[in-house]
């Protein structure tokens, strides 16, 4: 099993090659940069990428048969009341929706389509069409399931998810704090001997003396605060997880995620990294709206922890 989430194999060379395609995707994100918490980001998941927006899956890409394939999961569908209409016209635009059934409890989730099958203006209006599912799924006026009933409950205002996307736009390609991550998961969503492998954004600053690995946890919702999902918890996994071997993992995935990086957005950001020059690891705590002021009473218990705020929606 793996112990990090470097690309892997075809996908990886399809990223490494200059190619109309892969051109298309780095495009998407750049132009999407600027719309904050509506950003789009590119992140890497061993033997496939992913295009994020509004922290849910708008893509995953992944090589295949008919070359590299990009998937979406239509259960993002299941509050917009005109999915069959959708459907309709993505078949239209060329996506294969064959494999996705709307029966209860059925087991069919992704429409695909083949990127050398389409064109910039064929993969927008696509992903436009993914972006207003998403913003339904995350709407909390949408209660109501138009297919795959569960048990109902609420939605979250979603802002903590917001907050993430807006850090990484404002941050993605910088050359002094840069987010190269969202969503992160220990590889093959394992909990590797008990520790805690899950980290809202992974980041990289540059310090004096070298560079620091950002292991970011954020807090923007009282409900973020208690239980399993509240500071104190997180601090004890968290500092568990700084003393485990995996950090060393972690390390040499940042120096292979932002050489990618640069490749594939001719950039030339952290050229300079290596693994040895990463000094420290730190757990970087952000607190942004409702619970700043909690933040600053909260006092970490390690020198290893930092806690910082978005205050008056100003980024780090």
């Amino acid at each position: 099993m793996r112990d990090d989430r470097i690309l892997t194999g075809d996908i990886r060379e399809f990223f490494e090659t200059n190619s109309p395609m892969r051109d298309l995707i780095a495009n998407y994100v750049l132009e999407n940069l600027k719309n904050g918490t509506r950003s789009v980001a590119l992140c890497f998941r061993g033997n496939f990428a992913t295009l994020y927006y509004r922290c849910h899956q708008l893509l995953r890409i992944r090589n295949a048969r008919r070359g590299i394939l990009c998937e979406f999961d239509f259960r993002h569908a299941r509050f917009t009341e005109n999915y069959r209409d959708i459907l309709a016209r993505l078949r239209g635009l060329g996506v294969d929706d064959s494999d996705f059934s709307d029966a209860p409890n059925a087991q069919g989730r992704y429409v695909r389509f083949a990127l050398s099958e389409f064109g910039a203006e064929q993969l927008e209006r696509v992903l436009d069409l993914y972006k207003a599912l998403i913003d339904d799924f995350v709407d909390p006026a949408k209660q109501k399931y138009m297919f795959d009933p569960r048990k109902p409950r609420g939605k979250s205002k979603n802002i903590e998810k917001d907050r993430q996307q807006q850090l990484y736009a404002a941050h993605f390609l910088s050359d002094d704090l840069m987010y190269y991550d969202l969503e992160y998961a220990e590889p093959r969503g394992a909990q590797k001997d008990g520790l805690h492998g899950r980290f809202d954004l992974l980041g990289l600053r540059r310090e004096q003396d070298g560079f620091s690995l950002l292991l970011t946890e954020l807090k923007s919702s009282p409900q973020a605060l208690g239980g399993r999902s509240g500071v104190a918890e997180h601090e004890r996994d968290y500092l568990r997880y700084l003393d485990s071997k995996f950090i060393e993992f972690r390390k040499r995935e940042a120096c292979e995620t932002v050489r990618l990086i640069n490749k594939i957005f001719g950039r030339q950001c952290f050229a300079d990294l290596t693994p040895d020059k990463i000094a420290s690891v730190k757990v970087q705590f952000v607190f942004s709206d409702s619970v700043i002021g909690a933040g600053k009473v909260y006092h970490p218990s390690d020198d290893r922890i930092e806690k910082v705020y978005l205050e008056n929606k100003k980024l780090l």
